[in-house]
């Protein structure tokens, strides 16, 4: 049974602790006696506390876009309606054949290392695929291009075919003897952005592009500093598309 002196100090207590401020209890009655009840206030502190998660929360957020946007370059796709390319389970690189002036070895402008590391990320997207290397009789074979400033190419004073278009691949200012014939929205090298990384899948029976992937990767290829993993991604995010499905073509 509680008591009515009781419960009085109940009802103090509990407002107390309520508000969280000191209260000044008194014994009805009675010569004045007073209590200080401090509570500990917790609830700043957990504002505090809350206030620094969320920041990290949203900086964490913002640098996953920012990682999002940086593994996301900008991509278009295109290929030869009809073609079966699941029947395709073996690929080498296409053949350039290397004209005067520069027959014999890389131009100046060119980074054998870049080349390796584009090579060696298609190979990887295309074995995920069940498209294993072979040298004797591939079922397609492959070549990357990356868009360069015509101007800087033209100021060069090589003279190559163009009927493909200025580009880096192989030797700088080299583009491969491959038909675009039938290829939905084809367009030349130079017609892309510079930094534009391409990838073409070409029948060498026919010597006929089947296939094209390209993203926008603002690639600077006679850069000495190179991002190997940014290279990965981009690529990647080509051969995402490879083989093809009706509703890519874009």
């Amino acid at each position: 049974m509680v008591l009515p002196l009781q419960r009085s100090y109940i009802n103090q207590l509990s407002q107390s602790r309520i508000t969280g401020r000191p209260r000044k209890l008194k014994k009805a009655g009675a010569e004045p006696l007073q209590y200080f009840i401090r509570i500990p206030r917790y609830s700043n502190k957990m504002n505090s506390r809350m206030k620094v998660s969320h920041l990290y929360t949203i900086l964490l957020l913002l640098f996953t876009l920012a990682g999002c946007a940086r593994i996301a370059p900008e991509t278009s796709y295109s290929y030869i309606p009809n073609v079966n390319f699941r029947e395709y389970s073996s690929f080498d690189w296409y053949k350039a054949e290397v004209p005067k002036p520069i027959a014999g070895g890389a131009g100046t402008q060119f980074n054998l290392l870049l080349d390796q590391n584009i090579k060696e990320a298609i190979a990887s997207e295309l074995v995920k695929e069940g498209v294993r290397p072979e040298l004797d009789d591939p079922d397609i074979v492959v070549a990357y291009d990356i868009a360069v400033d015509t101007s800087l190419v033209e100021n060069a004073g090589y003279s190559f075919p163009s009927s493909m278009g200025y580009g880096y691949s192989y030797w700088y200012g080299y583009r491969h003897r491959y038909s675009p014939e039938g290829m939905p929205n084809f367009r030349p090298i130079q017609a892309y952005p510079p930094g534009t990384v391409v990838v073409d899948i070409i029948n060498p029976r026919t010597n006929q592009l089947l296939w094209r992937g390209a993203a926008f990767a603002n690639f600077d290829p006679t850069s000495l500093e190179l991002d190997e993993e940014r290279i990965s991604l981009v690529v990647a995010e080509i051969m995402s598309q490879f083989p093809p499905t009706p509703d890519i073509t874009r």
